[in-house]
């Protein structure tokens, strides 16, 4: 199961004797690429020539883990600043099904907020990096910029200055449940909306930058599910539409802007001028930057992550990434940067076949519907019994007859095994019952163990279903559909590369086994202050940095 990397990427370097531990940060940046897989990373990771390349060349764990099972968006974002696991953060899914009210939570809703759009932390059990320094260090500042609102809630924390993320039709926006809302944290976020929507109505915008000869060597037509993509660059647009300059008036844009290397290009530009209006790294304190640049997974899940469309984004993501390290390098002051994933990803089944012939696709809703036909002409139930908003993670509904749980539950079990495309089955009292040893690496995890560092009994479902490796879910019909995607518990998905860098780092490339809930205790340690709660994860010696 564990994924086999070329000796080659991983180009072991010793560690420096008595390397002198990184300096005291005035400003700690934090960067999550999300769907950036170690497989990806590592099959450009040569050619990089700016900002990737940069991190690369100080502590580098190319093969990374979030090492918990439901590897999607919220739960992989909410490891990397509070070093806690989904089942500690308790944020075990993007989406769950309240049992309570019948209804489905999306991670970053507030409860019991008449208004659905109401986005904050409340349902993120822990604290971050950025709130256990500002609860020591007077003066201390944290923020959190990103493309989508569940990445920067979840590492901007409980009690952030600032946390910002893009609304289609809007620009940045943020919320009161979310942090400040003040005219100082909103205005410059619509001056910068404004000056975009003067910019773009005298121009429209370039989505992709020129295609290299690398890249457009790997342009090759394909048929994804019943979709047919040319796999040229700039991809064919939402029913071979045009795209118009301003997003606010023309769906076909913002359809397009999402998935392109621009819309990192945009996340980007505003936090730079974040760092500049509030002056971050200059003040007596350490200060926190979160940033989430999500064009890799829009680009990953429309087009896949092994032709042209991800070359060029990996070519603009290195490029943007080296606008973020010179801004932070032009403060002239102490910094540390991290760079990683909040998850992997596997390529379209119907390319990834090209290589690995265990590569499918599963029609999620064909493959659940006849188990809840079978359930219900079993037990007599009008509605359908099982809520498959993930294949992976299935919840029992037994409507007015609740008596029925265990009998409908047993059943699904029972029919899921005799499943073809189906590897595994466990129910809630197994997960329960699983122990991890201390000390265990997140390669050595058996699949019982990582789905323990998803579940919370509260959230979770009652059924965790695992599929074949390289399995791409759902049946893609036309160009707004996902072709590929994640939320396994295999390497692919949970191999991410985490990058330490600092002036003066030493160049180290590790293979060992490093996750992302390392990260946040390794931060703390730099800036000098102990941990205020407990975490899962445990200081990496960037040099001495560590308590003993």
């Amino acid at each position: 199961m564990k994924k086999l990397i070329l000796a080659a990427a991983l180009s072991i370097v010793p560690a420096a004797a008595q390397a002198a531990p990184p300096p005291k940060p005035k400003l700690i940046l934090a960067i999550s690429v999300d769907q950036l897989s170690s497989e990806v990373f590592n099959r450009y990771r040569a050619g990089h020539a700016d900002g990737l390349r940069t991190l690369s060349d100080g502590i580098a764990y190319p093969v990374g883990y979030q090492s918990h099972a439901a590897t999607e968006t919220c739960p992989g974002h909410s490891t990397i600043l509070t070093g806690r696991h989904p089942s500690g953060t308790g944020i075990v899914a993007n989406n769950w099904y309240d049992r309570a009210t019948g209804q489905t939570v999306y991670c970053v809703s507030v409860p019991n907020q008449p208004d659905p759009d109401a986005r904050g932390p409340q349902n993120l059990r822990v604290t971050t990096l950025g709130d256990w320094i500002k609860g020591v260090e007077p003066g201390a500042r944290s923020f959190a910029v990103a493309g989508k609102d569940r990445a920067a809630i979840t590492m901007g924390g409980k009690h952030a200055d600032g946390v910002y993320w893009w609304t289609d039709g809007v620009g940045f926006t943020t919320s009161k449940y979310a942090g400040p809302v003040d005219a100082k944290v909103i205005g410059p976020a619509n001056d910068f909306n404004a000056a975009l929507r003067i910019a773009w109505n005298k121009r429209a915008p370039d989505l992709w930058p020129a295609v290299s000869k690398t890249c457009a060597a790997l342009a090759k037509p394909y048929r994804f599910g019943k979709l047919d993509l040319s796999g040229k660059v700039p991809p064919q647009l939402a029913d071979g539409a045009t795209a118009k300059p301003w997003f606010a008036d023309t769906p076909e844009f913002q359809e397009a802007f999402r998935p392109s290397p621009l819309f990192d290009t945009v996340v980007a530009d505003f936090a730079i001028r974040l760092i500049a209006r509030e002056k971050l790294g200059k003040g007596d304190a350490t200060d926190v930057l979160a940033i989430s640049l999500s064009a890799n997974d829009y680009v990953g899940h429309r087009f896949g992550n092994g032709g042209a469309e991800m070359c060029v984004q990996q070519a603009a993501l290195d490029a943007t990434v080296g606008r973020l390290i010179a801004a932070v390098k032009a403060l002239k002051v102490p910094v540390m940067v991290v760079l990683t994933a909040d998850h992997g990803a596997t390529d379209a089944a119907e390319r990834e076949q090209d290589h690995d012939p265990r590569a499918s696709r599963l029609n999620t809703r064909a493959f659940i519907k006849p188990l809840n036909e079978m359930l219900k002409a079993r037990f007599k139930l009008k509605a359908d019994p099982i809520d498959a908003d993930d294949p992976q993670q299935l919840f029992v509904n037994a409507g007015p007859s609740p008596a029925l749980y265990d009998d409908v539950r047993d059943a699904a079990i029972a029919w899921l095994r005799d499943q073809p495309q189906v590897k595994e089955v466990h129910g809630r009292a197994e997960i329960e019952a699983t122990t991890i040893p201390a000390g265990t690496a997140a390669d050595r995890l058996t699949t019982l163990q990582r789905m323990s560092e998803s579940y919370d009994k509260d959230r979770s479902g009652d059924i965790a279903v695992v599929f074949a490796e390289r399995t791409s879910f759902g049946a893609p019909e036309t160009i707004h559909d996902y072709i590929a995607g994640h939320g396994s518990l295999w390497d692919h998905d949970r191999q991410v590369p985490i990058l330490f860098w600092w002036p003066g780092a030493p160049g180290e490339t590790r293979a060992a086994a490093a996750e992302t809930v390392d990260i946040a205790p390794t931060l703390a340690a730099v800036a000098g202050i102990a941990l205020p709660v407990p975490v899962d994860g445990h200081c990496l010696d960037l040099g001495g940095n560590c308590p003993n």
